[in-house]
C-alpha cells in the first residue's frame, strides 16, 4: 500500500489530524477607545463614485512590515487609490486619497 492509499483510507474514517493555520490576530474591536457607527447603513448605492471606502492591511516584508493604504469604489469595487508605506503615519493614507481624488477629476473631466 502506498503513502496516498494509506492517507484516503484514513481521511475516510476520519482519522487524519487537520493542521491548524497559525492566525495573528490583527484587530482587537473590544478596546476603550471611542468606536464610530455605522455612517453607510441607510445609504442606497446606484452608481460608481458614490461613496468610497477604505482599509489599511500590513504586508510583511524583509525589512519588517509595511502597510497597504487602499481606496475602493464601493459599487465597483474598484482600487481608485493606494499607497504602500513603510509606518502607520497619516502620509500614507493622504497619499491614497490624493491618488483616489486625481483617478476621479480624470475620469469624470472635472
Amino acid at each position: 500500500m502506498g503513502r496516498y492509499q494509506l492517507f484516503d483510507i484514513l481521511r475516510f474514517h476520519g482519522l487524519l489530524i487537520r493542521r491548524r493555520k497559525r492566525m495573528v490576530k490583527t484587530t482587537d474591536s473590544h478596546h476603550w477607545l471611542k468606536k464610530y457607527p455605522n455612517l453607510t447603513k441607510e445609504i442606497n448605492i446606484t452608481g460608481a463614485e458614490q461613496l468610497w471606502v477604505s482599509d489599511i492591511t500590513y504586508i510583511r516584508t524583509l525589512q519588517g512590515f509595511a502597510y497597504l493604504s487602499l481606496i475602493t469604489d464601493a459599487y465597483s469595487r474598484k482600487i481608485v487609490g493606494y499607497s504602500l508605506y513603510p509606518t502607520l503615519e497619516a502620509t500614507g493614507c493622504i497619499e491614497a486619497l490624493q491618488m483616489a481624488i486625481s483617478e476621479s477629476i480624470v475620469f469624470y473631466g472635472t
